[in-house]
C-alpha cells in the first residue's frame, strides 16, 4: 500500500475549493459558496479560508468524521455551517436554534457530531440533538405506532412527544438549561427505546430529522405525487400522518436557521438507510434488517409525499448524490 509521506499530507490538508488545481471531490459551484459566504460576512473567500485554516481547518474534529470523508462535506458543508453558527453566538442575551434537514442516512447525524465535536474544540456554546431523541419510550411508542400500514416501531409523525419537545426548547429559551431526553435506536432488537437524558448550556442548539420543517398539506394535496402507488390503506393512512405533522408546527416555529442536506434523487435514502443500519448492526449488533428493514424503507418512500420533503424552506441548501458528494452548497434563493 502506498504511504503518503508528509508533503503530500500536508498539500492535501491545503487544498480548498480555490486551489488550482482543486480536489476532486469539490465538485460543487465555488460561485453560489462564494455568494453564501458573503451573506454569512465573508466576501473574500481567501480570508475566510485564512480564518478556519487557523483554527483547524480539515484537521478540525477531524476524527469525528465517518471513515473517508472527503473534503467537500468540509468546505463546503461543515465549515460554512460553523461560520453561520458563529454569528448567532455574539447576540447578547439571545438563544438560537439551527435545524438540520435531509432524508434518512444522508449524514445529518454524522455532520451533528463533527458540528458538536467542533464546537467543543472552538469553545463555542452549541449542542446537538436529534429530533428522534424525543420518541416516546417504548411502551407509548409501541402504542401510538400500532395500526400503521408499514408496520414500523417508530419514524412516522405522531412518534414523538411534541409536548415533551415544546416544553424542553422552551425551558432552555427561558433559563439557558438544556434537558433533553435520549434515545438509543440499537436497544429492543433495533426497536429502539429512551436511555437517559443529557444536561448542556448551549447558546446556539442544533436539531437534526428527517422531516424537520416538513409542512402538512392539505387533504387534496396528500395524494398528489403519483399516488397511484399506494395502496389503500397507505393513502388513508396518509391523512392521519398529515394530521399528525400539524402537531409539529409549534416546535417548527422555534427555528431561526434551516440547512436541508437534500437528496438529488430521492431513492437514494434507499441506499443510504441499508448501509445506516448496516453499520448499526456491526457497531452495535442490533439493527432494522430483512423484511423490519424494507418495512421501513417502504414508509419512507410513502408515509409523506415525497414533494413535502423536498421543498422545504431552508435558508440553506447542499444537494448531494447517491455517493453523498455535496453538488450544490448555497442560498435556497440561488438554488
Amino acid at each position: 500500500m502506498h504511504k503518503e509521506n508528509s508533503n503530500e499530507l500536508t498539500t492535501k490538508r491545503l487544498l480548498t475549493p480555490w486551489s488550482s488545481p482543486k480536489e476532486s471531490s469539490i465538485q460543487f459551484s465555488i460561485k453560489a459558496l462564494e455568494i453564501l459566504l458573503a451573506e454569512l460576512g465573508w466576501p473574500l473567500p481567501e480570508k475566510w479560508v485564512e480564518n478556519w485554516s487557523k483554527r483547524g481547518g480539515v484537521e478540525l474534529a477531524a476524527s469525528k468524521w465517518p471513515s473517508g470523508i472527503k473534503s467537500d462535506w468540509i468546505w463546503g458543508v461543515g465549515l460554512p455551517f460553523l461560520t453561520d453558527l458563529e454569528r448567532f453566538l455574539e447576540a447578547k442575551n439571545e438563544r438560537y436554534i439551527f435545524g438540520i434537514s435531509g432524508l434518512p442516512g444522508c449524514g445529518k447525524t454524522s455532520l451533528g457530531k463533527w458540528i458538536e465535536s467542533a464546537a467543543l474544540d472552538l469553545n463555542f456554546p452549541i449542542s446537538v440533538i436529534s429530533l428522534d431523541d424525543f420518541y416516546f419510550p417504548y411502551q407509548k411508542l409501541k402504542q401510538v405506532m400500532a395500526g400503521n400500514p408499514w408496520d414500523v416501531p417508530r419514524a412516522i409523525p405522531g412518534s414523538h412527544d411534541i409536548d415533551l419537545m415544546q416544553r424542553t426548547i422552551s425551558t432552555w429559551k427561558e433559563t439557558g438549561k438544556l434537558i433533553a431526553p435520549q434515545f438509543d435506536k440499537a436497544l429492543r432488537a433495533g426497536k429502539g427505546d429512551r436511555s437517559g437524558w443529557r444536561e448542556s448550556k448551549p447558546k446556539v442548539l442544533v436539531i437534526e430529522g428527517w422531516f424537520l420543517c416538513c409542512k402538512s398539506l392539505n387533504i387534496l394535496s396528500i395524494n398528489s405525487d403519483g399516488s397511484n402507488t399506494l395502496t389503500p390503506l397507505e393513502m388513508s393512512y396518509r391523512v392521519k400522518v398529515q394530521e399528525n405533522l400539524s402537531k409539529y408546527k409549534k416546535v417548527w416555529e422555534y427555528f431561526d436557521r434551516l440547512w436541508h442536506l437534500k437528496a438529488l434523487e430521492f431513492s437514494s435514502t434507499n441506499k443510504w438507510k441499508e448501509e445506516q443500519e448496516a453499520n448499526m448492526q456491526k457497531e452495535r449488533g442490533s439493527s432494522l434488517k430483512g423484511t423490519e428493514l424494507n418495512s421501513f424503507l417502504r414508509m419512507i418512500n410513502t408515509a409523506i409525499p415525497q414533494s413535502s420533503l423536498e421543498e422545504l424552506n431552508a435558508n440553506v441548501i447542499a444537494k448531494i448524490n447517491a455517493e453523498r458528494t455535496i453538488k450544490w452548497i448555497g442560498r435556497r434563493e440561488d438554488e
